[in-house]
């Protein structure tokens, strides 16, 4: 199963990349303008410098043209700068060269090989190598039509890269720390951003896990507080509950129809067996008339509990409630061979609760001893002043496996489809449901035992749907 990712770790990586890339680009593209600009004022200055050694240049008593080189400032630049922006000395490097290509006179270093361009009153720029075959180097040539030789003045271009990465570099140990730091500043505000933005959704999740099919009739999930990308996803959510619904009140008046129109039959049916004489087949008949009144009883039961059926909670004493229950339904357990125990039905324990739902279950919980366990069991229906209400048996006790809670609908402890339906359970657990109490198996008793936890006695009563 692919893993779910987090948006906000997502965003927080996006942003980094992002933020990574862009100051990388930035810085890139910083590099390439500030190299092309520094070649335009290095350029710039070679021209400006090339015309005024022009003026130096001056023929030799021995016939050749010579320049006077001025002598070049020797002041140092600041670290770290020192000896880039005028490079090792001397900076400048020439020939003199006349229209035949013959150099007539040169610097010992950087000086610039090739012939001279045509001749003109402006200096041409260019690059190539020097003499001794260093380079690149930048050259800027000049005519000077009074002595018919040109003036080929250059200068590194190293000198230009340098300054460009050294530039840099000095930038990046000074500013790298604010930039680190503004990076975590945007990744830290992004992800709040994102967790902010996220609390109207959390708030519908939390909305989302309220929902259960007994309260599908009436809640959904509100998405005003939601952001506006989630709406339709609510939408539809809130249209597939509603489909639901629709389904769920179709199966349940499905279950009510066919329960009402089948126990006429089976009671006509159980009237005529009733009039015949016994023997092994009727009374398997008879067995098996009974186990499908009680499953359609069932039916009903469940139907009426998912359904929109109405109950009174009230504040109840429990002792008194359960002791009239076991007045009613004792009697047919006693005749089926089980005998029962009562135990703090005078406890003045008062908790909320309806007493058809409280009926209901005890009625589910003894017909099991009935069915499930041999004849001389004994059931012990005990209140304990703390509002919780133990039924537990000395039959066998539940397989091996069953489920201790969350009771699924036709789970049998076995395979017998005449020791009952599977409903029971999960009748009793739902009817404790819609009493605001928990029912669940009580481990370590001999046989089954079941503990329904009831909600305190409150002063308004209230209505269970």
């Amino acid at each position: 199963m692919r893993r779910a990712y987090r948006l906000d770790v997502r965003l927080a990586v996006v942003v980094t990349v992002t933020s990574a890339l862009t100051l990388i680009g930035a810085g890139t593209i910083l590099s390439m303008e500030f190299t092309r600009g520094q070649f335009a004022i290095e350029e710039r200055g070679l021209s400006s410098q090339v015309e005024e050694w022009a003026g130096l240049l001056r023929r030799a008593s021995d016939g050749p043209v010579v320049l006077d080189r001025p002598a070049e400032t020797s002041g140092e630049i600041d670290p770290p700068y020192t000896g880039l922006l005028s490079g090792p000395r001397p900076v400048y490097g020439y020939t003199v060269t006349d229209g035949a290509g013959t150099v007539l006179d040169r610097s010992d270093a950087n000086a610039p090989a090739g012939r001279p361009g045509p001749a003109g009153p402006d200096p041409v720029l260019s690059s190539g190598p020097t003499l001794d075959g260093a380079g690149p180097v930048l050259i800027a040539e000049l005519y000077v039509p009074e002595l018919s030789v040109w003036l080929r003045l250059a200068r590194p271009r190293s000198d230009v890269t340098a300054l460009t990465n050294t530039f840099f570099a000095q930038s990046l140990e000074e500013l790298g720390w604010a930039a680190l730091a503004m990076l975590v500043v945007m990744v830290i505000t992004a992800v709040t951003i994102v967790r902010v933005s996220l609390r109207g959704l959390r708030r519908v999740a939390a909305q989302a896990e309220r929902i259960t099919f007994d309260n599908l009739g009436h809640q959904r999930l509100a998405g005003a507080s939601a952001p506006a990308e989630v709406r339709p996803l609510i939408a539809a959510v809130n249209h597939a509950l509603d489909s639901i619904r629709t389904g769920a009140v179709a199966q349940r008046d499905f279950s009510i129809h066919a329960a009402h129109e089948l126990r006429t039959p089976l009671a006509d049916l159980k009237l005529r067996l009733e009039s015949l004489a016994s023997d092994p087949d009727r009374d398997a008949a008879m067995r098996d008339i009974d186990a499908m009144a009680r499953l359609i009883e069932q039916l009903l039961q469940i139907a009426r509990l998912d359904g929109s059926t109405v109950f009174s909670l009230q504040s109840l004493p429990l002792g008194e409630t359960v002791a009239q229950i076991l007045q009613e339904a004792a009697p047919r357990l006693v005749s089926a061979g089980r005998s029962i125990e009562a135990d703090g039905l005078d406890s003045p324990v008062r908790i909320v609760g309806d007493p058809t739902l409280i009926a209901l279950i005890l009625r589910n919980l003894l017909e099991n001893v009935r069915k499930h366990t041999p004849i001389g069991s004994t059931v012990t229906v005990s209140v304990s002043d703390d509002g919780t209400l133990l039924v537990a048996d000395t039959g066998p006790g539940l397989p091996h496996g069953f489920p201790r809670s969350n009771f699924a609908r036709f789970v049998r402890g076995n395979d017998d489809t005449r020791s009952g339906s599977g409903l029971g359970l999960s009748i009793c657990e739902t009817a404790m449901r819609r009493m605001r109490g928990t029912f669940r198996v009580e481990p370590g008793s001999g046989g089954a035992a079941f503990r329904m936890i009831f909600s305190a006695s409150e002063s308004c009563p209230e209505r269970a749907n």
